[in-house]
């Protein structure tokens, strides 16, 4: 398999060291006692009421014996619904004939990209949508088969993608590529991630172009995610160097930047320079329909083993899958945990009532326990937008960003806490849009007024601020209701009047 089928089954790894670890290591204390026989290999575990029992890591159960923790990892499964777990990760890159419901968009994707089989000009390309419709699926199953092909003729065609949700900065994601570019080839990235400027960054990104690759496509998944801290969004620049690698790079063979985003009106947010000189085919996915969702679920049957799956789990995750704006892969997401839940209470059958025990874990409480779990400041980022939907007068379904930090700013004074820059508040509550907390959007206002930033909670804005009041931390701001509320409908009247 070529260099891109090896890099896209690793579910981008060059993402992993911005995100934090939602995992740690569990305590394993030494072995204080025994007859000395094997003291580095022993455990300890620790019963209540107990004196330590060197017990090679075991658990008590029920009836008080010992079940070897060691044995149980070790010991092969006889049962279980899987034949294949991979197939149900809504991240695992598939083969072609298990797309479905993606014709049109599968064509204009591969029609684009074959001229590079002749060493011809390929077109640079937007795939905008919906979450969960096949966006990133699509351009890298064409593209595994592209480097394939190339591989089969002596070329050598580079697939440099990156994930514009960690960077946050054009300096760390142009970074990213040369890293991508480098882990591609097993070479040395040749530059350091901090310490050098952005444009030597840019060539060294070049140079490995002009000294390994044929071809080049370079792919930035969730483009619109690369704000950065200044009032121009730094996917500008980032789009205007890359739009125009192939002369600033003096390379010699075909080059495509394909951005990928959910946002539809992207290019409207384009500065000028990167619109004159990105001028993508837009491709447009829009949502899977039941029907849709079904095809793609029974194309992923062979994950389980034979007879495993009731006849009526998979038209219900459909269902499911439908009511949530037809997202293929919280639907693959939801067979997968369904599957998961079966294997818990010991059946080798996914039934009806697996499927709706997963649907009900997923939605109960979901979003207000990850919302009690974030940091202080994250807290009181969300609970002003919560604020802000709350009193306004109308209930607003989008919340303008600057009036809830206006908000953000009163209530962090009335709690005697910490103010951070706008920038730092919009980071916050944007960052909850992937646990789909909220939604948010930019809006020109005009030539001349600039753009605004809009937020739409995904809960009912009470419920959102009475979890957050849970913590101790918060509590006395229920006794704040009247004095908030004034200042929320100051501030919207305010932002009104200029807007």
């Amino acid at each position: 398999m070529g260099r891109e089928g090896r890099r896209a089954g690793s579910n981008h790894p060059e993402d992993e060291e911005d995100r934090e670890s939602s995992s740690a290591d569990p305590e394993n204390p030494e072995s204080t006692g025994g007859d000395g026989d094997s003291p580095d290999t022993s455990q300890t575990t620790f019963e209540k009421g107990s004196d330590p029992v060197d017990s090679s890591q075991q658990a008590t159960n029920g009836d008080g014996g010992g079940i070897s923790i060691r044995d149980r990892l070790q010991t092969e499964s006889s049962g279980g619904v899987f034949a294949n777990k991979d197939l149900v990760r809504s991240d695992t890159i598939i083969d072609e004939d298990r797309i479905v419901g993606r014709d049109d968009q599968l064509g204009r994707v591969v029609d684009n990209l074959k001229p590079v089989l002749q060493n011809e000009g390929i077109p640079d390309m937007l795939l905008s949508g919906p979450s969960g419709t096949g966006k990133s699926l699509i351009i890298h199953a064409v593209c595994k088969q592209i480097v394939e092909l190339c591989e089969s003729q002596g070329k050598t065609f580079g697939v440099i993608s990156i994930n514009c949700e960690g960077p946050k900065t054009a300096d760390r994601a142009v970074y990213r590529l040369v890293k991508a570019a480098a882990d591609d080839l097993g070479v040395d990235p040749g530059v350091p991630q901090t310490g050098v400027s952005t444009d030597q960054k840019l060539e060294r990104l070049y140079e490995l172009m002009r000294e390994y690759y044929d071809g080049v496509i370079f792919i930035l998944d969730e483009i619109d995610m690369l704000e950065g801290p200044y009032q121009e969004a730094e996917y500008n620049s980032l789009i205007y160097q890359l739009s125009r690698a192939r002369k600033l790079a003096d390379f010699d063979g075909p080059i495509s930047l394909t951005t990928i985003t959910n946002y539809a009106d992207f290019m409207k947010d384009l500065n000028s320079r990167a619109q004159s000189s990105y001028n993508p085919d837009d491709i447009f996915f829009d949502d899977y329909d039941a029907n849709q969702l079904r095809s793609i679920l029974r194309n992923r049957r062979d994950a389980f083993k034979p007879e495993s799956l009731a006849d009526d789990v998979v038209p219900l995750v459909a269902a499911f899958g439908s009511q949530t704006h037809g997202d293929a892969r919280k639907a693959i997401d939801l067979l997968r945990w369904a599957g998961e839940l079966a294997e818990r209470r010991g059946a080798d059958t996914v039934t009806e009532a697996d499927v709706r025990d997963a649907q009900e874990k997923y939605t109960e409480n979901r979003k207000l326990r990850h919302i009690s779990g974030i940091s202080t400041q994250k807290k009181l980022s969300i609970y002003a937008v919560a604020a802000t939907a709350n009193y306004a007068r109308e209930h607003p379904e989008w919340i303008p960003a600057g009036p809830a930090f206006k908000t953000y700013q009163f209530i962090a004074d009335t709690m005697d806490a910490d103010q951070y820059s706008r920038e730092t508040f919009v980071n916050h509550v944007t960052e909850q849009s992937t646990y789909g907390v909220l939604d948010f959007e930019r809006r020109g206002k005009g030539r001349g007024r600039g753009v605004h930033m809009y937020f739409s909670l995904s809960e009912d804005p009470e419920t959102i601020m009475e979890t957050i009041r849970e913590d101790s931390r918060f509590e006395d701001l229920a006794h704040e209701e009247a004095t908030i509320s004034a200042v929320v409908r100051e501030r919207l009247k305010q932002f009104r009047s200029k807007n």
